[in-house]
């Protein structure tokens, strides 16, 4: 079969999803027998080779969690600072083995005191523990009981004083076996003097001992996994979420091929590779290029993709793009070359495409429109005619522009005077992420399958056809009606 991409490479032809197939190929590969876990980095793998895109529509901690259970991972879209460090702090202590440093109050506080706390905190939780002067364990505000006490009433007057309470060397296995037998939601730990030195969360300890811990995506202290746009030049974000275990920055803009993503991958590595462990990814560019200098400065991970989202009117606006599959095999070239790996961005409808994306060189795909209309995903349901819906935008629309400093910044506009590159608009409501992650892993290992694919590396750099519109056309249901659609494709 010959080099589709080589050739279409020496005509200066752009192809795109749509525009070739898979050659299936003699297999001795069961598609429940391939492996889908993919190393970005040396001691950084993900189960599955998917990703969470960086737009407010698709990305916040919610979404960051679901990926990270699932076994891929979330890239938070870069919101105001003390938004995303509180998304990643969020993520970071969702399995928490022990909350080291409950938040407490004082018994003399009142319950205007405790709800102040708590908005300080986003309400990210509805117990506190309740402290004397010494810091001894004395109750547990909690939202059920504190209902009922007015404004100024006092917290020692509404408390549960009939706590239990436990060692602060108890493990998380013996919380949960007495969490169980006592049927409580909260154990708090204290040391010999009663003092305050710990606590666990029942929901927590429940998802550490009981969950599908094998596929969850967990960093070396058993935390979920979760990465985050950073944007460029600005090193003192970057600094807040490493401080808080934000384990994959992504110096990301519209255009990566530029002096400002390069100096900031520079500078990045320059002022803490020493000091904490992270997967540095820049991007996007579409070109061998473009991806052979975010590598040279230092990247790890290359994000490939101008304009392919359906979201997107960068190629329409500017007249600049690459077609998607042309664009993941020029950037991959440069890629094998240094040994690393790239993500493509964009353009993803169906699983198919992921087996395609994979095939013509990256390994993992980022997602938006597929995430996009969740449950995850940010954003409230709409009711029209009957159906649910989701807000879901471009980081270069007018609505995102206005909103968001970052997206500004991400396509080099002002306030006031704004071109945009995206559109906003709407998706049908899709329920759970996880059940649209099934859809896709089943899909890829159906793929993988047809052309004898093992792994991931084994997927790359296999055979394609060219289609015709004809093609197109025929490889989607066709010359039928009333057709009945199934949940993995919407005609």
């Amino acid at each position: 079969m010959a080099d589709v991409l080589g050739k279409a490479r020496e005509e200066g032809l752009g192809l795109t999803f749509d525009d070739v197939l898979l050659v299936p190929g003699y297999s001795e590969v069961l598609p429940s027998d391939v492996l889908l876990n993919v190393d970005l980095t040396k001691g950084f793998s993900l189960k599955i080779p998917f990703i969470a895109a960086d737009m407010d529509t698709v990305c916040g901690a919610d979404m960051a969690r679901a990926m990270a259970f699932e076994g891929g991972i979330g890239f938070l879209w870069k919101s105001d600072l003390e938004s995303q460090v509180l998304a990643v702090e969020d993520v970071k202590n969702t399995l928490n083995r022990k909350i080291e440093k409950p938040i407490s109050v004082l018994g003399s506080q009142t319950k205007k005191d405790v709800l102040e706390v708590l908005r300080r905190y986003r309400n990210r939780f509805s117990s506190l523990v309740v402290v004397d002067e010494d810091r001894r364990v004395v109750g547990l505000v909690t939202g059920d009981k504190m209902q009922f006490a007015g404004e100024d009433s006092f917290v020692r007057d509404f408390m549960v004083k009939d706590v239990v309470v436990a060692s602060g060397t108890t493990s998380v296995v013996e919380a949960y076996h007495l969490m169980m037998k006592r049927r409580v939601p909260k154990l708090i730990l204290v040391d010999e003097e009663r003092q305050l030195c710990g606590m666990y969360s029942f929901k927590d300890v429940k998802s550490i001992v009981e969950g599908d811990r094998h596929l969850y995506n967990l960093d070396a202290k058993g935390r979920l996994r979760v990465g985050a746009n950073v944007g460029v030049n600005d090193l003192g974000r970057v600094e807040r979420l490493l401080k808080k275990g934000c384990d994959v920055l992504l110096v990301g803009t519209a255009h990566g091929h530029s002096r400002n993503v390069i100096e900031t991958v520079k500078n990045v590595n320059a002022k803490f590779r020493k000091d904490y462990d992270f997967v540095l990814v820049a991007g996007n560019v579409a070109t061998y290029e473009g991806a052979r200098a975010l590598f040279e400065a230092g990247a790890d991970v290359v994000k490939v993709g101008i304009g392919p989202g359906s979201i997107c009117t960068t190629r329409v606006v500017s007249g600049a793009g690459v077609p998607q599959i042309t664009a993941i095999s020029e950037a991959s070239r440069a890629a094998k070359e240094v040994g690393k790996c790239i993500i493509a961005d964009g353009g993803i409808r169906y699983s198919g495409d992921v087996v395609k994306a994979i095939a013509a060189g990256a390994s993992v795909v980022m997602m938006g429109s597929v995430f996009a209309g969740t449950e995850e995903a940010p954003g409230e349901s709409l009711q029209i005619g009957g159906q649910k819906f989701k807000s879901y935008r471009g980081m270069g629309s007018a609505g995102a522009m206005t909103d968001n400093a970052s997206s500004i910044e991400r396509y080099s506009q002002s306030v006031g005077k704004m071109v945009p590159e995206g559109v906003e608009g709407m998706v049908p409501y899709k329920g759970p992420v996880k059940d649209i992650i099934f859809q896709y892993v089943g899909g890829l290992r159906s793929g993988m399958g047809y052309v004898g694919a093992r792994n991931i590396l084994e997927l790359q750099g296999k055979a394609f056809n060219r289609v015709t519109s004809a093609g197109q056309i025929e490889a989607k249901p066709h010359d039928i009606m009333g057709v009945k659609e199934a949940s993995n494709f919407k005609g």
